[in-house]
């Protein structure tokens, strides 16, 4: 915290303490909070507040320490009493804003950045929060105009090249994030989320081996960095060192933004030995994609002689007991079913970490199996003539063109719009199939009515909510032509030949040159 003018209290407030004794204590409570003795720092804090309930700096600094702690809704009511008292304090503003974007009331914390900077035009941290929220409303350029505002007023500021870097990454300007990030490892050469940063960029871009020792400089510099850790893994895995990749892949749990939870099982974690008939719980993480990727390792711990129990999306659970009748399959509920944890089974493991055993190496993808995965029978016969009479000799084709629920940038990366389709969809020995999953009623008549091209939409299949009903749409068809989403894996798993398309640089469980 940096010094403002000494505060005079009101007179009337004042209690036997001196105004250099309470500028005494303030200091002393601000060293408390600035060597994380928060809990002294408060009491300090409170022991101002008793003496003299107007003093704003004490205000704020128990704002701060709330913040600090993770009670962002506290310390937007005491940063609110501040400026109630005191409205020309930037600082004040500033950390109100921080509070208020930690809450997700991101125009509340907008108009806060924006009075920081009304009252202290060289406000270079405000600048940057405020391009950090716009970013996140993925309000790009106003971002990028805001950084390098940060940057014209302070030339040496860090973190302004770093964001910036983040943002032209989104809007696919490789070339000129890496410059940016170099700006800023130049300026601070210990500052490990910009190498977290540029490595990304590397790596987006094919240069692996740049990528590694940019990731593995960042953990030089901070080894808890998780983000650095993980980034690597996949990394590793992309480049094919799984012995690495799958060790660090066990940072992800670590990740703010890892889209899973990690689950809380009592049971041992399972460190790879051997099990002969004792009972292990393997509960399924992230998208519907990885389950059924993952799965693909199931037989193999069933090898290893293992009584298992699988936790997984509800959806998939049909599915999968069909598949794997020796195995118990449970759906994932908010709080675990009661049954899973019972210490009487003797270990837990997250489905991603089989890697470690089961995919050492390339071969060991290769295990002999075809397919893992069995639609309904009978459901995937009636689909079949059903297609059939509609397509009258034709080859059965289902597309999917893009992905959803991942970020802009990704989409972008991996899907396509169906105008890039038009020259195989115009194959005259084909009947086109709709296998992308959501509302794609409008899209698809659009296309029509430009294309005369038609793509048969079957509407007693609902691919999100039904899974089973999708896996036997797939197997009732001859190919399946998609870009890198759940239809690739679900198509795979049910042993359907598959033509997939992939960015220049793929996703990490695809490799490079495969």
């Amino acid at each position: 915290m940096s010094r403002k003018k000494r505060q005079q209290p009101n007179p009337q407030q004042q209690s036997i303490d001196s105004v250099d004794d309470i500028e005494g204590k303030l200091q002393q409570a601000i060293s408390f909070y600035q060597s994380s003795q928060l809990q002294q720092a408060e009491q300090i804090c409170q022991q101002i507040l008793r003496d003299n309930s107007q003093y704003t700096e004490a205000l704020h600094l128990l704002g701060i320490i709330a913040h600090k702690i993770g009670d962002y809704r506290i310390a937007t009511s005491l940063i609110t009493q501040a400026i109630d008292i005191d409205s020309n304090q930037s600082s004040f503003y500033y950390d109100l804003g921080n509070a208020l974007r930690e809450q997700g009331r991101l125009e509340e914390s907008i108009d806060a950045y924006q009075e920081a900077i009304k009252i202290n035009p060289t406000y270079i941290e405000a600048y940057n929060n405020l391009g950090n929220v716009l970013k996140k409303q993925e309000k790009l350029e106003d971002s990028i105009r805001l950084y390098q505002q940060a940057i014209k007023i302070s030339p040496k500021y860090a973190n302004a090249y770093n964001n910036l870097g983040v943002v032209l990454r989104e809007l696919g300007r490789l070339e000129q994030a890496i410059e940016v990030y170099q700006k800023a490892i130049e300026i601070q050469p210990n500052h490990s989320e910009a190498y977290n940063n540029l490595a990304n960029v590397m790596q987006e871009l094919g240069r692996l081996e740049q990528a590694i020792e940019a990731h593995q400089k960042a953990i030089e510099i901070q080894p808890n960095c998780t983000e650095a850790h993980y980034n690597l893994a996949l990394s590793f895995i992309l480049k094919g060192d799984f012995d690495q990749g799958w060790k660090k892949y066990e940072w992800r749990w670590k990740c703010n933004d890892f889209p899973s939870e990690k689950r809380n099982f009592p049971q041992r974690p399972w460190d790879g030995t051997y099990l002969n008939g004792k009972s292990i719980l393997v509960w399924t993480e992230q998208g519907l994609g990885d389950e059924i990727m993952f799965a693909s390792m199931l037989p193999d711990l069933l090898e290893v002689y293992a009584n298992i129990i699988v936790e997984c999306e509800t959806r998939l659970v049909f599915l999968f007991q069909r598949s794997f009748p020796k195995i118990q399959f449970f759906p994932r509920e908010t709080l675990p079913n009661s049954r899973l944890l019972n210490t009487f089974i003797d270990y837990q493991i997250p489905i991603g970490s089989l890697g470690q055993w089961f995919r050492k190496s390339e071969d060991s993808f290769l295990s002999g199996q075809d397919f893992y995965l069995r639609a309904c029978p009978k459901k995937t016969l009636q689909l079949r003539r059903k297609y059939q009479q509609l397509a009258t000799g034709k080859l059965l084709v289902g597309i999917s063109w893009k992905s959803t629920g991942i970020n802009q940038r990704q989409g972008l990366l991996k899907g396509t719009i169906l105008e890039d389709w038009t020259p195989i969809l115009s194959q005259q020995d084909c009947y086109f199939i709709n296998l992308q999953y959501g509302d794609m009623k409008e899209e698809l008549e659009q296309f029509q009515q430009q294309t005369n091209l038609m793509i048969y939409q079957d509407e007693e299949i609902d691919s999100l909510r039904n899974l089973d009903d999708f896996a036997a749409q797939v197997s009732a068809l001859d190919l399946v032509i998609s870009i890198d989403n759940t239809t690739v894996h679900m198509a795979g798993a049910l042993g359907k030949q598959v033509w997939t398309l992939l960015p220049y640089i793929p996703d990490w469980r695809w490799m490079l040159e495969r």
